[in-house]
């Protein structure tokens, strides 16, 4: 299944919920009472804030002593260290999770707690929740298609290739995760506009966390920029989502790389 038109799009958003075999998903999912976190970002804080302390130190040295020599040197570490505020290292509940061959899990008791945070409705959280994780399972099916992987054995020769594309490697895993949680996450922001829950959907995208971190240290902040794209031109965002549909098919870092242009 490709997301190749706007009419494609509208189907996912109609069916992906309450009538996924409709797009060719299974219904089934399991549902787990456990919390779980994940960590993101790339820096200590703690060690962060003793660098910039340092670094206040060393700039009202030199002030005191006209230094003036020192100051590039001094700039470029600011500039180095200020890099760091956006890669700061924090957890995140997991509220759903879709892994490959063992389908879709959703952590109930992390999205009530979410929902009693925030005063969300409990079962618009969980539909959104389920939305997101079953469009990283089209996506991974669009993935086995294109390898000529769909129904193969696991055995087979193209099931272990389009495998090994699914998760990338190294620095492309990074961009890869980057590229499924933008195609996976605008389409839940959709969804949820759609639904008319525009307090979570505007949510979304205003978490400190949101806020405070970049791709590829949080996956999640790649879909600022097709937001910000559907609020100009919802035509040209869907447009846009279309394109890293099929670019992520044959190349993670291509599709990587149309996401930092948006």
């Amino acid at each position: 299944m490709l997301v190749y038109s706007k009419r494609m799009l509208e189907l996912i958003l109609e069916n992906i919920v309450t009538a996924p075999e409709r797009l060719g998903l299974p219904a089934a999912y399991a549902e787990s009472d456990v919390l779980l976190y994940r960590q993101y970002g790339r820096y200590d804080i703690v060690a962060v804030q003793r660098e910039g302390r340092q670094l206040l130190k060393r700039a009202e040295a030199l002030q005191a002593e006209y230094d003036i020599a020192a100051l590039p040197r001094l700039a470029k570490q600011y500039s180095e260290w200020s890099k760091k505020l956006q890669q700061l290292k924090f957890k995140r509940l997991l509220h759903g999770e879709f892994a490959a061959g063992k389908g879709i899990t959703l952590y109930v008791n992390a999205i009530r707690q979410e929902c009693a945070e925030h005063g969300w409705d409990y079962a618009a959280y969980y539909d959104s929740v389920l939305m997101h994780e079953r469009v990283h399972l089209l996506h991974y099916q669009a993935v086995l298609a294109h390898f000529g992987a769909a129904g193969a054995a696991v055995q087979s020769a193209e099931y272990k290739q389009a495998q090994r594309y699914w998760y990338g490697r190294q620095t492309e895993a990074a961009q890869a995760a980057v590229v499924k949680e933008t195609l996976a996450e605008f389409a839940r922001w959709l969804w949820c506009l759609k639904q008319g829950h525009l307090a979570q959907a505007q949510a979304l995208l205003q978490t400190p966390e949101e806020v405070r971190t970049c791709i590829p240290h949080y996956p999640y902040a790649g879909v600022r920029g097709l937001c910000a794209l559907h609020v100009s031109s919802p035509q040209a965002a869907v447009r846009a989502y279309s394109e890293l549909w099929q670019l992520s098919l044959t190349s993670w870092q291509q599709a990587y790389a149309r996401i930092k242009e948006l």
